[in-house]
């Protein structure tokens, strides 16, 4: 390729990107020494060049080696790698690409069906699960793709993201506090707007290129400068994976991408006067580090809370939510059993989660002592604002027949088919009866 040519397509550029990391690494090994995933993966001891050698091997094309390739597969995005870097490398973008290229050499046939099928079993669980919980306008609202003719451009999109769409009460009280404080936006979100990870993950990039361009397009169409996310792996998806490329190959970034909840504790004076209810609560926030800013927001949030106490919790963090902590699951139970003692022993009545895929996890293991509430629902409160979980209620349920005749006028007016809400619900909840 010329020099100063631009790359013909997502694919391409990924391999430019990592041609470029190859050059200005120096396969020092601060990265994986500052991981927290290499001692409950059992590779804490290998040798941090070597290792960070085979990542650069993957993503130039070689086939690195077996640590590299462990320690690719159970990165969970925490993001401890990135200020340790002395050179200024995301390390996070370069070990989940190496991860990327690792499982291409299974060859493309086994990496697409892996892409597809992920892709596939979450977006049916995200379309379906919603469904079961919304009436289909407020559904169909929730996951637009594209502005209808003539709507006026707003000042910022809302971006959801795919898998929220499972505990739509968190947006839902997203939109009635942005409501509040008189944000002009649009809500764009759902599974045609998703931003490829299933595909990146898989390591089929050309999907993933192709679903991650389109979803960027979609969201340029509203013309707004400014695309606020709520997910924080769809945040590192666009910001660290795709919109670099994308404007590596057409020139130009079509906005901006920012997280939602720090754009929101910058109105802290505003919301402020709109809480006038007080909670009394001690709440331990259930933290993920991988966007710092968010974890800051949502502290700076909940202090405008007349009556709520935060309860610092001295555990470990780690993972983007709690679905990155893949591949370990002994280890992931025992951090959140220490977590729940630690609140508990700490005197917190209440867990709040952050985000939705934790949100489901845990949501129904409070008791009468130690409730878990998302943290939206505490800021509702405090403005006397409210949506029903509805998720937590389907899980407690746990039988899928009762889940089936609760939500039976759902089902109707959505058109379901019986059998793809039952094996979505078997899949979504594994423990219930059958």
């Amino acid at each position: 390729m010329p020099d100063g040519a631009a790359p013909a397509d997502f694919f391409s550029s990924l391999r430019e990107r990592a041609a470029a990391i190859a050059e200005a690494c120096t396969r020092c090994g601060a990265c994986f020494q500052a991981c927290p995933m290499t001692v409950p993966a059992g590779i804490a001891d290998a040798d941090a060049t070597a290792t960070v050698g085979g990542i650069i091997d993957l993503i130039t094309g070689g086939e690195g080696d077996a640590v590299a390739r462990r320690w690719a597969s159970v990165c969970n995005g925490s993001g401890a790698c990135i200020p340790a870097c002395p050179e200024g490398i995301n390390t996070r973008f370069m070990v989940q690409l190496a991860r990327g290229f690792a499982r291409r050499l299974d060859g493309e046939d086994k990496v697409r069906r892996a892409g597809r099928d992920a892709y596939t079993g979450m977006a049916r669980a995200a379309r379906v699960i919603s469904r079961l919980q919304l009436p289909p306008e407020t559904a169909a609202a929730l996951t637009q793709t594209r502005p209808e003719p003539g709507t006026a451009t707003p000042d910022v999109v809302f971006y959801t993201g795919c898998n929220v769409a499972k505990t739509p009460h968190i947006t839902l009280l997203m939109l009635v506090i942005l409501d509040a404080v008189g944000i002009d936006y649009a809500v764009a979100g759902g599974t045609g707007n998703c931003c490829g990870v299933q595909q990146h993950k898989a390591g089929d990039f050309a999907a993933q290129g192709r679903m991650a361009f389109s979803a960027i397009e979609n969201l340029a169409s509203h013309g707004a400068p400014t695309v606020l996310s709520w997910c924080p792996s769809c945040l590192i998806q666009f910001t660290e994976n795709t919109l670099p490329s994308y404007t590596a190959v057409h020139g130009t970034s079509p906005f901006a991408m920012a997280p939602v909840l720090p754009f929101l504790a910058e109105r802290a004076d505003a919301l402020r006067k709109l809480m006038v209810h007080p909670v009394r609560r001690r709440v331990a926030i259930h933290e993920r580090p991988a966007v710092p800013q968010i974890m800051q927001a949502v502290r700076t949030l909940l202090g405008l809370v007349p009556g709520l106490e935060i309860v610092e919790v001295p555990v470990p963090r780690i993972g983007v939510m709690s679905i990155h902590v893949v591949g370990l699951p002994d280890y992931k139970r025992a951090l959140l059993e220490q977590e729940f003692a630690t609140a508990k022993t700490l005197g917190a009545d209440t867990l709040a989660t952050v985000f939705h895929a934790c949100h489901r996890e845990v949501c129904t293991l409070g008791d009468a002592s130690f409730e878990v509430l998302n943290f939206l629902e505490l800021i509702g409160e405090s403005m006397g604002l409210g949506h029903e979980d509805r998720y937590r209620r389907l899980k407690q349920l746990d039988d899928v027949d009762a889940i089936i005749a609760e939500t039976a006028p759902l089902i109707a007016a959505h058109g379901l088919d019986l059998d793809t809400v039952r094996a979505t619900l078997l899949a979504e909840f594994p423990s219930a009866r059958r």
